[in-house]
């Protein structure tokens, strides 16, 4: 059974505007309580005990959840301004060593049943999915017969769409180790690679992903204020 979780929570949150001044987006409340709050609080009751976090803008006060949980472990990336997701997940793989875990990024809000779908799924590297329902920002994400990622885009044209990527995922040490061997032969090149699309050249060329639908479940990934104000009314009241 999978016991580490690794958190990317390197970015800057521009589109917080002031919420993000003082700190991370990962840090700005829904409902009275962090975001990453609530990630952590719902990672410890599925089980899981260690938590690696990816950290950049702000990392300080990452470095101060430790204090109160002494199960984290922080991770900086001093590139962070000037690379994206893949770099944060990439740059923490001394720390994570031979785990497996389970990859989630910093600004979402879900119930358990994320957590819980991907424990139980007997994949070994999955990708979470919902049927569409975000209104903005989507990450569209197509599967074959097999369920294997075969592509994923934020353009809808380019995809034939089996859901949206949820943000939560679960991958095995090996996987990863090739993960990133890929990925230092293209850092170069593409230093502000998503991790989703890094997910996307591995499946297609190196090792599947298995994709999981999970209907109904209740999530959001919260970018704006715009965004803040959706989630804390019409998601948060079933992810408590």
């Amino acid at each position: 059974m999978i016991k580490t979780a690794m958190i990317m929570a390197a970015g800057m949150g521009t589109r917080f505007g002031h919420y993000t001044d003082l700190v991370p987006k990962g840090f700005v409340p829904v409902g009275g309580k962090p975001m990453i709050l609530r990630s952590i609080d719902t990672l410890l009751s599925c089980g899981i005990e260690r938590i690696v976090i990816g950290t950049g803008y702000r990392c300080e006060v990452y470095d101060e959840l430790k204090k109160e949980y002494p199960m984290i472990e922080t991770c900086f990336s001093p590139l962070y301004a000037e690379t994206n997701s893949m770099y944060t997940l990439y740059n923490t793989r001394e720390i994570l060593g031979d785990d497996d875990f389970l990859l989630l990024e910093s600004d979402l809000i879900f119930e358990p049943a994320a957590i819980r779908s991907l424990l139980l799924c007997e994949a070994s590297d999955v990708m979470l999915i919902t049927p569409v329902t975000k209104f903005q920002d989507q990450y569209y994400v197509e599967h074959d017969s097999e369920h294997t990622l075969t592509n994923c885009s934020v353009n809808k044209d380019e995809v034939d769409v089996k859901g949206e990527l949820v943000g939560i995922h679960k991958l095995s040490h090996t996987f990863y180790a090739k993960m990133c061997s890929d990925y230092e032969g293209i850092l170069a090149e593409q230093p502000k690679l998503g991790y989703e699309y890094e997910l996307l050249r591995m499946s297609r060329s190196v090792s599947p992903v298995y994709v999981l639908n999970v209907p109904g479940l209740k999530w959001y990934e919260i970018d704006d204020e715009s965004d803040l104000v959706y989630a804390e009314r019409n998601v948060l009241p079933y992810c408590k």
